[in-house]
């Protein structure tokens, strides 16, 4: 039987404005060695990430995984909610860091980084879905892996999470994000 994997991401509907996390700050420098925008989608940093301030939208409702627009889409801004529930799971290589959240004057505990690298598989960029199923069921590292991230071939990129782990994010209620039907994996 095939393993059967969704798609995750943000949800747009019912988070308030889009994106909730719009900005680092007036005073933030993009172009320091420590920035934000230094985060790699190929692997972990080697620095600790600038993240001063994750500074919520007044409009944007406090939700389990949380858009940003100022964050490379290498990773999520998620809850300590969230990141319980994929701490009962077999990751691929990640790393959490603690940030800063602030919503409307207010200090909110317990949000993170969670950094999640390329997965390690080559997808020629002409595979076909079925090859590209094939190279990432044969990869050694993804062998029992609850979640996954593509970031090339273009046409693959997303977030892939097995069948389980969406049942037990849903059964947990997390908020701000959804789950869609990839064409890998069918």
């Amino acid at each position: 039987m095939q393993l059967k994997f969704y798609k995750f991401d943000n949800h747009f509907d019912g988070v308030g404005v889009v994106p909730q996390h719009p900005t680092m700050g007036s005073d933030y420098d993009y172009d320091a060695p420590d920035s934000v925008h230094q985060l790699s989608f190929d692997r972990l940093p080697e620095f600790e990430p600038n993240f001063n301030s994750i500074l919520l939208d007044d409009r944007a409702i406090l939700t389990d995984l949380i858009s940003s627009a100022p964050v490379k889409n290498c990773g999520w801004l998620v809850s300590g909610k969230l990141k319980a529930i994929l701490d009962t799971f077999t990751l691929p290589l990640h790393q959490y860091f603690p940030v800063p959240v602030l919503h409307r004057g207010q200090k909110i505990p317990d949000y993170w980084w969670l950094q999640l690298p390329q997965a390690p598989v080559n997808i020629p960029p002409d595979a076909v879905y079925s090859d590209a199923e094939d190279l990432i069921l044969a990869c050694d590292a993804l062998h029992d892996i609850a979640l996954f991230c593509l970031y090339r071939p273009p046409r693959f990129v997303g977030c892939y999470v097995r069948q389980d782990l969406k049942n037990a994010i849903e059964a947990a209620g997390i908020t701000g994000g959804r789950f869609s039907t990839p064409r890998l994996f069918r």
